[in-house]
């Protein structure tokens, strides 16, 4: 199981909350984020299994895919910060997912997941503006411009489900 850095929050829907107030993120900040992107992808594939049609489906896959890669850019600013290597964890080893239970695909959730992808643009925005390092700087920016992709998304599959 991949250790939590200290005082990270216990659970996914606090760790979440957590990340979403730090301005000037820390290594162990970035590690977090990393989890969370890598459990972004579970929740998104998840959610594809209850989609209402293959666009939906498709659309949330993409996200899920997206969420990954995002977690590989946050290993790789962790590298580039550390000179070490880090690696994404692979789900039964990310401790936020111990003991997940999939959401039920709802227009509710969507509109939360949108507003979420929308603030996690604005957060690696606020995040690269705040990094010394210029490699990793720009890897959070297309994060960030990317949440504001999946954000789309996200209204779109609304439109499937009305």
């Amino acid at each position: 199981m991949y250790v939590l850095p200290p005082n990270a929050p216990a659970n996914l829907y606090e760790a979440f909350a957590f990340i979403g107030s730090i301005r000037q993120p820390g290594l162990d900040d970035i590690r977090l984020m990393m989890l969370l992107e890598a459990a972004g992808k579970t929740m998104y594939d998840a959610l594809a299994e209850d989609a209402p049609n293959e666009e939906a489906r498709r659309l949330l896959l993409e996200s899920g895919c997206d969420e990954y890669l995002h977690a590989e850019r946050m290993a790789q600013i962790v590298g580039l910060l550390t000179n070490e290597p880090c690696s994404v964890p692979a789900p039964a080893e990310n401790p936020y997912l111990v003991d997940w239970q999939k959401p039920r695909l709802t227009v509710e959730l969507l509109e939360k997941l949108a507003a979420a992808e929308d603030n996690g643009g604005a957060l690696y925005e606020c995040w690269a503006q705040s990094c010394a390092n210029a490699e990793a700087a720009g890897l959070m920016r297309l994060c960030g411009r990317e949440e504001t992709t999946h954000s789309e998304r996200m209204r779109k599959i609304i439109g499937c489900l009305k």
